[in-house]
């Protein structure tokens, strides 16, 4: 309880340190994994098989983006009943969220299994990669479940104020991981199905220490059977506040299907495997960016609810700063020694390298302003304006991005599907500046008179 209240009192630069830092680091560790998991299989099973995980990356994504949908969504109504103090009502948006994320997680596994080779297809593998994309998604849906409990649980204990424990959490399944992918992959040589196997018994690992932690009774929600009844109110204000989750990763999903056919047809297997390899880097580089994002939700959440909006606008003033300022200093580092960086995942000497140096130039051009579109979504999603967030969710990758990666690459060839990320990523950074001010603006106008939105106007 202590650690909920100091989200309103305590010094917000001590709060974003203290919430964004295991959340940074937590994410880093999460995203060296996945980096480790793709240099074992490109270095010891060879670029077909990356080439392979590349093409089953899109499909995790849409599950992913399940994830985000109900433990996003809970989460930031979690801390808007717990900034109103209205912890009964917290207690049964915890129950709700676990319950519908049991539903969803039945519903994908019947759905996914059933079709596995067709949806496959459909996101663009072939008869060189199909084994390997196949084999590995089967046993990453089989362990679905506990990728979804944990992501919902991570939100939530963070949301409680122990921003600590999910960091742990995380790197225990992260360390797990890692060691498993050396003895499954390098010394027993189980290739892709070694690596689905390290994910999934990490992930399983770090459930454990969370189901520890809610069964002896060290949370500040108290549930009891009934809470678990699913009130249609909570699950429509979950749903509409992840959405903008949901369908950012689901654009990215679409998004990336549609790069990788654009890649192939353009650059060849080549091309998809330096794609990986890109996309790895730039969600380690962006995952310390998400981590500040993750830091400053339950701090603007919490306020909001308390009606504090002079410690809202500070807090996403300051996180969106620090985010700014790390990401130029990545953006100068991977421009500068970009061979050294996708050369980690392809094999010395490989003629693939060349390729994936130059798309990686090109691809993280406008990563230094890319923390106000990621910050701009979840300030939204915080202050539960679902139909902004679900607007900005949407921006990047299916207003932008699709119909530009469609056009771009029959004017100029591979250069132009290069192109299409920056681009898309300046024109919704553009229209999230502007999305901000908006609601600024609105917010003044509707809290007019209150003294704590006085004293916002001056943090601005």
């Amino acid at each position: 309880m202590k650690e909920t209240l100091e989200l309103g009192t305590k010094p917000i630069g001590t709060l974003l340190i203290r919430y964004s830092i295991p959340a940074i680091i937590a994410m880093l560790v999460n995203a060296i994994y996945n980096i480790v998991d793709r240099i074992f299989i490109g270095r010891l099973v060879g670029e077909d098989a990356l080439a392979g995980l590349t093409i089953a990356f899109p499909i995790m994504m849409i599950i992913f983006a399940f994830c985000g949908l109900i433990g996003i969504g809970g989460a930031a109504l979690l801390s808007i009943k717990l900034g109103e103090k209205k912890y009964h009502e917290a207690n049964r948006v915890f129950a709700n969220t676990l319950l519908m994320g049991f539903i969803i997680t039945a519903t994908i596994l019947i759905l996914f299994f059933i079709n596995i080779e067709m949806i496959l297809m459909i996101f663009g593998t072939d008869i060189d990669t199909l084994g390997y994309s196949k084999t590995y998604m089967q046993i990453i849906l089989g362990g679905f479940i506990f990728q979804m409990l944990s992501f919902i649980f991570s939100n939530f204990v963070r949301t409680e104020g122990k921003p600590r424990l999910s960091m742990m959490v995380m790197l225990v399944a992260a360390i797990m991981n890692i060691i498993l992918d050396y003895v499954f992959i390098g010394l027993m040589g189980l290739g892709v199905a070694g690596a689905a196997y390290g994910t999934i018994i990490g992930q399983f690992s770090g459930l454990m220490i969370y189901l520890v932690y809610y069964f002896s009774k060290k949370s500040i929600i108290r549930v009891s059977l009934r809470d678990f009844i699913l009130d249609l109110s909570i699950a429509k204000s979950i749903l509409s506040i992840g959405a903008a989750t949901f369908l950012s990763t689901l654009g990215t999903s679409f998004s990336l299907t549609l790069l990788n056919r654009g890649l192939l047809e353009y650059g060849g297997t080549a091309a998809v495997t330096s794609i990986g390899a890109i996309n790895s880097l730039y969600t380690f580089f962006v995952m310390p960016i998400i981590g500040i994002t993750q830091g400053m939700q339950p701090i603007i959440g919490y306020n909001y609810g308390a009606r504090n909006y002079s410690r809202v606008f500070e807090t996403l003033k300051k996180a969106m700063w620090i985010g700014f300022i790390f990401s130029t200093i990545v953006f100068i580092f991977m421009e500068l020694f970009a061979t050294f960086f996708v050369g980690l995942f392809l094999e010395t000497g490989s003629e693939t390298i060349p390729m994936a140096a130059h798309g990686l130039r090109i691809f993280i051009l406008m990563l230094p302003v890319l923390t106000i579109s990621f910050m701009g979504t979840a300030f939204h999603q915080s202050i539960a304006r679902g139909n902004m967030s679900m607007f900005l969710g949407l921006l990047r990758q299916f207003i932008f991005f699709i119909p530009l990666v469609i056009v771009l690459p029959k004017v100029w060839g591979l250069t132009g599907i290069w192109i299409v990320t920056p681009i898309a990523d300046g024109l919704a950074v553009a229209v999230t500046v502007i999305a901000l001010l908006k609601t600024y603006r609105s917010m003044m106008h509707e809290y007019k008179g209150d003294t704590n939105h006085e004293e916002a106007t001056q943090t601005i």
